[in-house]
């Protein structure tokens, strides 16, 4: 057995690949909607969330020759956060294309990007899953980088952005929505919002959407509670890891930081966050027990530190 297999904490020691975040351990076919007899406005609702075939924005002046990537994002999703964070952190400038949580299959199949979002569009290419587009978006634009320069320091980073993907991310939803799930209107307005222009419609399906959503991601009590243990395993893993500096690999902040936050974030919910649709003292008592009970510790606290010292100001750019 290899020293790195030997690590205590193996996640770390992976090599880096992009993350598997497709839709989760069940496949549903959404364009099942599209077909009779779905309702006649909720497939107005289908069309609507396609995107065009029409070519992209062209960029800013003095950059004619590139286009403007234009970001195909749920606003509420903690992945989707990653991508946003890293266009804006980095000062690239980008449109977003908000989609209607459930719908987000047809964007992304429309684009031949995989099932789900995000979705970036750069010059006549589209990247899926929200690590692929940090590879890009790093590749592209290396300053300020995420990735450290440092081969271990870089493997280290790297293998923690793949531990909170895969151990952490898909289980803060599966929590989230659980706990929610038990009012169906305040589960609605943290998914999309009581201003949602189609909120009405959403309402009357709420008791179908909310059997779906309990079918797709395996919420049953014993994978919600395996959830809560993985949640609160990705704190333990911060607490860990965190060094003098604040960060969790080397002196500076990193794709490590970026994504443990990020896909914390639904928990934590720091002002920062860019879509805040139902603040955490508004949701379901079940939800703000769980919150309640991880608020005193350091990780949740680096958590906020995080999103205060290095979410900054939005990228995104008006379309023309």
């Amino acid at each position: 057995m290899s020293a790195e297999s030997d690590h205590p904490r193996p996640w770390v020691a992976m090599s880096s690949h992009s993350s598997v975040f497709e839709l989760d351990e069940y496949d549903w076919d959404w364009r099942q909607l599209q077909a009779e007899p779905a309702p006649q406005i909720l497939r107005q609702e289908v069309s609507r969330a396609m995107p065009a075939q029409d070519g992209h924005l062209q960029g800013s002046p003095g950059c004619a020759a590139v286009d403007t990537p234009v970001l195909w994002h749920l606003e509420i999703s903690h992945y989707n956060e990653k991508a946003r964070w890293a266009l804006d952190y980095k000062g690239v400038a980008h449109v977003r294309r908000a989609v209607t949580p459930a719908l987000q299959e047809f964007t992304a199949r429309r684009q031949r990007a995989g099932r789900t979002l995000p979705v970036l569009e750069m010059n006549g290419r589209a990247f899926g899953d929200s690590t692929k587009i940090l590879e890009e978006v790093e590749r592209r634009w290396p300053e300020p980088p995420l990735y450290p320069a440092d081969p271990e320091a870089r493997r280290r980073a790297l293998g923690l952005e793949e531990y909170f993907d895969e151990q952490c991310g898909h289980d803060v939803r599966r929590v989230l929505f659980n706990d929610n799930l038990a009012e169906p209107e305040k589960f609605l307005a943290m998914l999309y919002g009581a201003e949602h222009p189609r909120i009405g419609l959403i309402k009357a399906l709420s008791p179908l959407l909310g059997q779906a959503v309990k079918l797709r991601y395996r919420i049953r009590p014993e994978t919600v509670e395996q959830s809560r243990d993985k949640v609160r395993a990705a704190f333990d893993e911060i607490e860990a890891e965190v060094g003098p500096s604040g960060y969790l690999v080397g002196e500076s902040f990193t794709v490590a930081d970026l994504t443990a936050a990020s896909l914390l974030a639904p928990i934590v919910m720091p002002p920062e966050f860019p879509y805040i649709k139902l603040h955490p003292a508004e949701r379901t008592p079940q939800s703000r027990r769980f919150r309640d009970s991880l608020k005193d510790r350091p990780g949740f606290k680096w958590v906020e530190d995080i999103y205060a010292r290095h979410r900054g100001t939005s990228a995104e750019v008006a379309t023309a």
